[in-house]
């Protein structure tokens, strides 16, 4: 998560319209390649194969049906990282340096002068980790919904007398933000049909 958490700060690739589950690809490739004794250069290979053969588009959310490509979109993602570097690892060179690779996703959407468009810093002591200032979705839930719900538990365990008679409240108002309006509010995830 720290690596996944260390890309998404530098370079949001939504807005691009690019799933968000290439930086969890990314992150996968290192680790899974760090865990089995590769190289570096075998790790950028994976790395390099991943970002230049498997980038996801937004398309998979799109539309009003849950399909099992978007729900196993991270998966699918990571399988692919994993291939990769097993692939890397048996002598398959991918691309190098993909993060400046002038025909690579960053370099399409904020062109430079041969360099990356963004700076990437992981920390390996002290307490400057993204992972800090992560949400981690710990129940199933849609993950925008999570302060709300939050609030709903901070709500009951400051008052819990609210609990001897739920009756008697007459409604709840959330204000929610846009973005995630749009996810959970979206008509479709109330009656899905591929599950």
């Amino acid at each position: 998560d720290e690596i996944r958490g260390r890309l998404a700060e530098v370079f949001s690739l939504k807005s691009y319209r690019i799933d968000h589950v290439v930086h969890g690809a990314i992150a996968s490739a290192a680790v899974y390649g760090a865990m089995l004794g590769a190289t570096p250069e075998q790790i950028e290979s994976a790395i390099g194969m991943s970002v230049a053969h498997y980038i996801p588009w937004r398309a998979i959310r799109a539309g009003h049906q849950l399909s099992d490509s978007k729900g196993a979109s991270a998966a699918i993602s990571t399988e692919v990282a994993l291939l990769s570097m097993l692939r890397s690892m048996h002598g398959f060179i991918g691309p190098a340096d993909i993060f400046r690779n002038p025909e690579a996703i960053w370099r399409q959407f904020e062109p430079t002068n041969g360099d990356s468009p963004f700076d990437l810093v992981l920390s390996h002591s002290g307490d400057d980790f993204a992972v800090m200032g992560m949400h981690f979705k710990l129940g199933l839930y849609e993950h925008q919904s999570a302060g709300a719900l939050q609030g709903l538990v901070d709500l009951l365990m400051k008052h819990p007398e609210i609990l001897a008679e739920p009756d008697a409240l007459t409604g709840i108002t959330i204000t929610a933000y846009q973005p995630a309006f749009g996810i959970i509010g979206d008509p479709a995830k109330r009656d899905p049909h591929t599950r």
